[in-house]
């Protein structure tokens, strides 16, 4: 940070401690675009070096802009340094918030209502292959009974016949 900010801010923090007032004052004098206090004016001028410049030359403007502009850059990263978010910042991450609350809970539905199409599609699909499964060991079932009834068969014709051991 630069000198003339830091020797500005410390003559105004301890004006500051006198009168809560003065601090309402900077910040309405900063709303106000560095205008309506004189004693605020005296002092951003003396501490910038601003008051030996003429008030209407292009100079003197370019001069006042560029300290304006180098304050509120410091006051900035002051704010910054002490954990202050400026409010337009802290409302756009608000509303950043919002929105991706918004589309976490759109998403969420859209995740709860994929489970349960895919639950009913997989319910479907265990239903159709336990049938068919079911289908399978009957039909297995089936041809095994047939080959041991055909071995029943064969071994039935195969062996002699009691009367035929007594001969």
């Amino acid at each position: 940070m630069d000198r003339h900010f830091l020797e500005f801010w410390g003559n105004f923090m301890l004006n500051a401690s006198r009168s809560q007032k003065q601090l309402e004052e900077l910040t309405e004098w900063v709303h106000k675009g560095f205008t309506g206090f004189e004693e605020l004016n005296s002092l951003f001028r003396k501490i910038y070096g601003l008051e030996e410049t003429s008030t209407g030359s292009a100079d003197a403007v370019n001069a006042w802009k560029k300290a304006q502009e180098d304050f509120m850059k410091n006051m900035k990263d002051y704010l910054n340094l002490l954990g202050v978010v400026p409010l337009e910042e802290h409302i756009a991450l608000v509303r950043k918030y919002e929105d991706l609350k918004e589309k976490v809970a759109s998403q969420e539905e859209t995740i709860r209502h994929l489970k349960m199409l895919l639950s009913e599609s997989h319910g479907a699909n265990t239903a159709a292959v336990t049938q068919h499964f079911d289908e399978l060991i009957r039909k297995q079932s089936d041809q095994f009974q047939n080959l041991m009834d055909g071995f029943n068969r064969l071994f039935q014709k195969e062996q002699p016949s009691p009367e035929s051991k007594l001969d």
